[in-house]
Formats: C-alpha cells, sequence, structure tokens
C-alpha cells in the first residue's frame, strides 16, 4: 500500500514539475516547456505497475492455498487493492495551472484527503480479507506482505526508501 501511495505523490509532483515549467519562443512570449514526462511514457509506467500489481496478487493468491469458500472474500480484497488509473491522474490535475498557488495547495490537499479515504478502505478490505484466513494462510500471508515492505524500506537496494532521500 505504501509504495502504490508514494508512487502517486511522485508522480503528483512529477506532474506539478512540468505543469511549472516554461520555455522561452524566439519572440520572447513563454509556452509550456516539453516534459520528458509526457503522457505516453506515464501511460506506460502505470501499465507496467498495473501488470507486477496483478502478478504479486496472482503469486499471494496462489501461495494462500485458498478454499472455494474464500473465493468471494478474494475477490472483494483483489478489487480493492486496485490502483487508481492514469485517466484519473489526469483528471485530478486537469487546469491546475490556471489557479492560483493557494487553490493548488488547497486542490492538492483534497486530493490528498480522498488518497487517504482510499487507502484507509483498502486497509479495511485486507483486515477483513485476513479475518477470513487459517491461521496457516495468515502466516503465508504476513510472510507474503513483509517481503513487500521490507522492501520498501531499504536503502542500499535502491528501493522506495533510497528514493524518498531524494525528495
Amino acid at each position: 500500500m505504501k509504495l502504490s501511495h508514494f508512487l502517486i505523490c511522485a508522480t503528483l509532483f512529477t506532474g506539478l514539475g512540468a505543469m511549472a515549467q516554461t520555455a522561452q519562443t524566439t519572440d520572447g512570449t513563454e509556452t509550456a516547456a516539453p516534459s520528458i514526462h509526457h503522457a505516453g511514457m506515464m501511460q506506460k509506467i502505470h501499465n507496467m505497475m498495473t501488470k507486477r500489481h496483478a502478478k504479486h496478487l496472482e503469486e499471494l493468491k496462489a501461495s494462500l492455498k485458498l478454499k472455494p469458500e474464500q473465493e468471494s472474500q478474494w475477490t472483494t480484497f483483489a478489487t480493492s487493492m486496485k490502483p487508481p488509473s492514469t485517466a484519473q491522474n489526469r483528471m485530478a490535475f486537469a487546469d491546475m495551472d490556471k489557479l492560483t498557488t493557494p487553490e493548488r495547495i488547497d486542490k492538492m490537499t483534497a486530493l490528498k484527503t480522498q488518497r487517504d479515504v482510499e487507502m484507509q478502505k483498502r486497509g479495511e478490505a485486507t483486515k477483513t480479507f485476513y479475518a477470513s484466513l487459517s491461521d496457516e494462510q495468515k502466516k503465508t500471508f504476513d510472510q507474503h506482505t513483509a517481503k513487500f515492505m521490507h522492501r520498501m524500506g531499504e536503502e542500499h537496494h535502491g528501493g522506495v526508501g533510497h528514493m524518498m532521500h531524494k525528495f
């Protein structure tokens, strides 16, 4: 969960940075500078992350060896873990450059509140699913999810923890 939260924040910062850039033309007028993080690149990154997310969920499901009566809980859990689409991210930043700085701050605060609510829903869905697992499955779930949390905190492996220190 924290990785997706970080990636959303990184995307938001990238979007703001791209919007803040300007370039001067030969006639002295300013135009928006081309961003190295254009929509096509962001879509490729989003697609890659979506595939990786699906793979991790598949691996988790396989390792849990779910019983048929647990399938509906799994579906609810997996659906709640779905990351937001890039279209949602773009819509959130539509016309951001037309806002004043205080308005942008307010919009960013509202977006953060929205992400926090979504994160809370994912947390509750995880707890509900976890409660439906047997003791052995809980152990497997804990081990599987701990691997990802451990990776996020490792600075020396270039993980998210490493990236956080660059901000």
